[in-house]
């Protein structure tokens, strides 16, 4: 459509539409033909619409490894995906007892949160994981967060090396957590599936639950066309881990 339709479509001053336009462009939501100058739906749309369609995605593959993560451990399953510069619950399977860890669907963590971080982390070559530890003070989300940056990039080589993160109430109090990568078809880790136990239950299980949560993610991984094993390369993990320690 001209501008002039558009103007008269909407019932709004051909002013503000311009202004509404000049913003809408700069986000590609609309584009102009630079002949015509005629205004057209932009490609950022149908990137959204692939954002949208890749989460929900990832949310079926997951869901059953969840529920399957949920009978084996009686703790609570969580799916975390990136989102630009964030990272929310995407997908949980809670436990029916009343003593259980409590993760609302779209809850945004915060930078540097428990084990999922330590996944995100370890999946970056280790110079670029390493600037992002050093860049600014580590939070202190409890007594036992992990605040020297020597010590957390040692756990970040860790999970390399094991293709799992362990935390041990250093985001909540009360809380302990085994993640694992989630890798979609290109091969990036674009998430995590995690057992956040509540911790006078997990005392001895933190390790025991690796096996199975790693297992989970490389299967929700396999469905989402990721490559080899779903999981990350031993190969790659050794070498990164040897030039990060």
């Amino acid at each position: 459509m001209s501008a002039a339709e558009l103007s008269r479509e909407l019932g709004i001053s051909k002013s503000t539409l311009s202004v509404l336009l000049t913003t809408l462009e700069s986000h590609r939501l609309v584009q102009r033909d630079p002949l015509t100058r005629r205004i057209r739906l932009g490609l950022a749309l149908v990137e959204l619409a692939a954002s949208v369609s890749t989460d929900i995605d990832v949310r079926e593959a997951a869901r059953p490894h969840l529920v399957r993560l949920r009978r084996h451990s009686g703790e609570t399953a969580i799916l975390h995906l990136v989102s630009g510069d964030d990272v929310r619950i995407a997908e949980r399977a809670e436990p029916d007892t009343q003593l259980k860890v409590v993760a609302p669907l779209r809850t945004r963590l915060p930078r540097f949160a428990g084990s999922v971080t330590k996944v995100l982390l370890a999946a970056l070559e280790p110079a670029e994981a390493e600037a992002i530890v050093r860049a600014e003070s580590l939070p202190a989300f409890t007594p036992r967060s992990i605040v020297d940056p020597d010590a957390y990039l040692e756990q970040v080589a860790q999970t390399r090396r094991r293709g799992y993160a362990r935390e041990n109430e250093e985001y909540l109090i009360g809380v302990s957590a085994v993640s694992a990568p989630v890798i979609n078809h290109a091969g990036q880790t674009i998430g995590t599936l995690s057992v956040a136990c509540v911790k006078t239950r997990a005392r001895e299980r933190l390790h025991e639950l690796a096996i199975p949560v790693m297992n989970a993610a490389a299967q929700t991984s396999r469905r989402l066309g990721a490559p080899g094993e779903g999981r990350w390369p031993s190969h790659r993990r050794a070498s990164n881990s040897s030039r990060s320690t």
